[in-house]
């Protein structure tokens, strides 16, 4: 009996373990050829988009499903654990960031400073909002052209794939130490 259950067990963490693993898979896509990149012809102003999203950092990596509101000085982005649960909600309006998370809610003016500090990895949502449409940012020269995007301010801007010719479906931001995936299902 006691062999029994000592198997179940054994069972039971290998199933866990492929679970995780495949579900990290899901949300980390690659793709075996990515697009060229071609510049969009229009820019939305404000949009809500959905989908997943990995992040990789040094010390911990995350995974799940956000959403993501834009208008103008305002930005929400929540971003979901694979089952739901909320991870982080960030809402920026007129340079003051809110993070939300389960520790507790943090104000301040520096975004990047809130999240290394509190989450322990950095997102350039003041320049987000442009590179997940495949654009440049307008007022900083475009470092480098890549096969799939360009590089701006120490960033590689990869757009893997694209829902249509003006809206990409798959974004890769990366530096040194960390990499943004976002696989967009829907962009209005």
């Amino acid at each position: 009996m006691l062999v029994q259950i000592n198997n179940l067990k054994k069972l039971l963490l290998s199933i866990s373990v492929f679970g995780l693993v495949g579900c990290a898979s899901f949300y980390d896509k690659t793709v075996e050829q990515p697009a060229s990149y071609h510049a969009p012809q229009v820019v939305d102003q404000s949009y809500n988009i959905d989908g997943r999203f990995s992040i990789i950092a040094q010390d911990k990596n995350y995974y799940g499903n956000f959403t993501w509101a834009h208008e103008n000085d305002f930005d929400k982005l929540a971003l979901n654990s694979p089952l739901g649960n909320s991870v982080a909600v960030i809402s920026v309006e007129s340079g003051i960031a809110n993070l939300q998370t389960k520790d507790g809610t943090y104000t301040g003016s520096n975004l990047d400073a809130l999240l290394k500090e509190r989450m322990g990895f950095t997102l350039p949502l003041a320049y987000l909002h442009y590179w997940v449409q495949g654009i440049p940012l307008p007022d900083y020269p475009v470092e480098n052209k890549l096969t799939s995007g360009f590089q701006q301010l120490g960033w590689n801007i990869e757009c893997l794939e694209w829902a249509d010719s003006n809206h990409p479906s798959l974004v890769q931001v990366s530096k040194t130490g960390l990499k943004i995936k976002l696989l967009i299902s829907n962009w209005n």
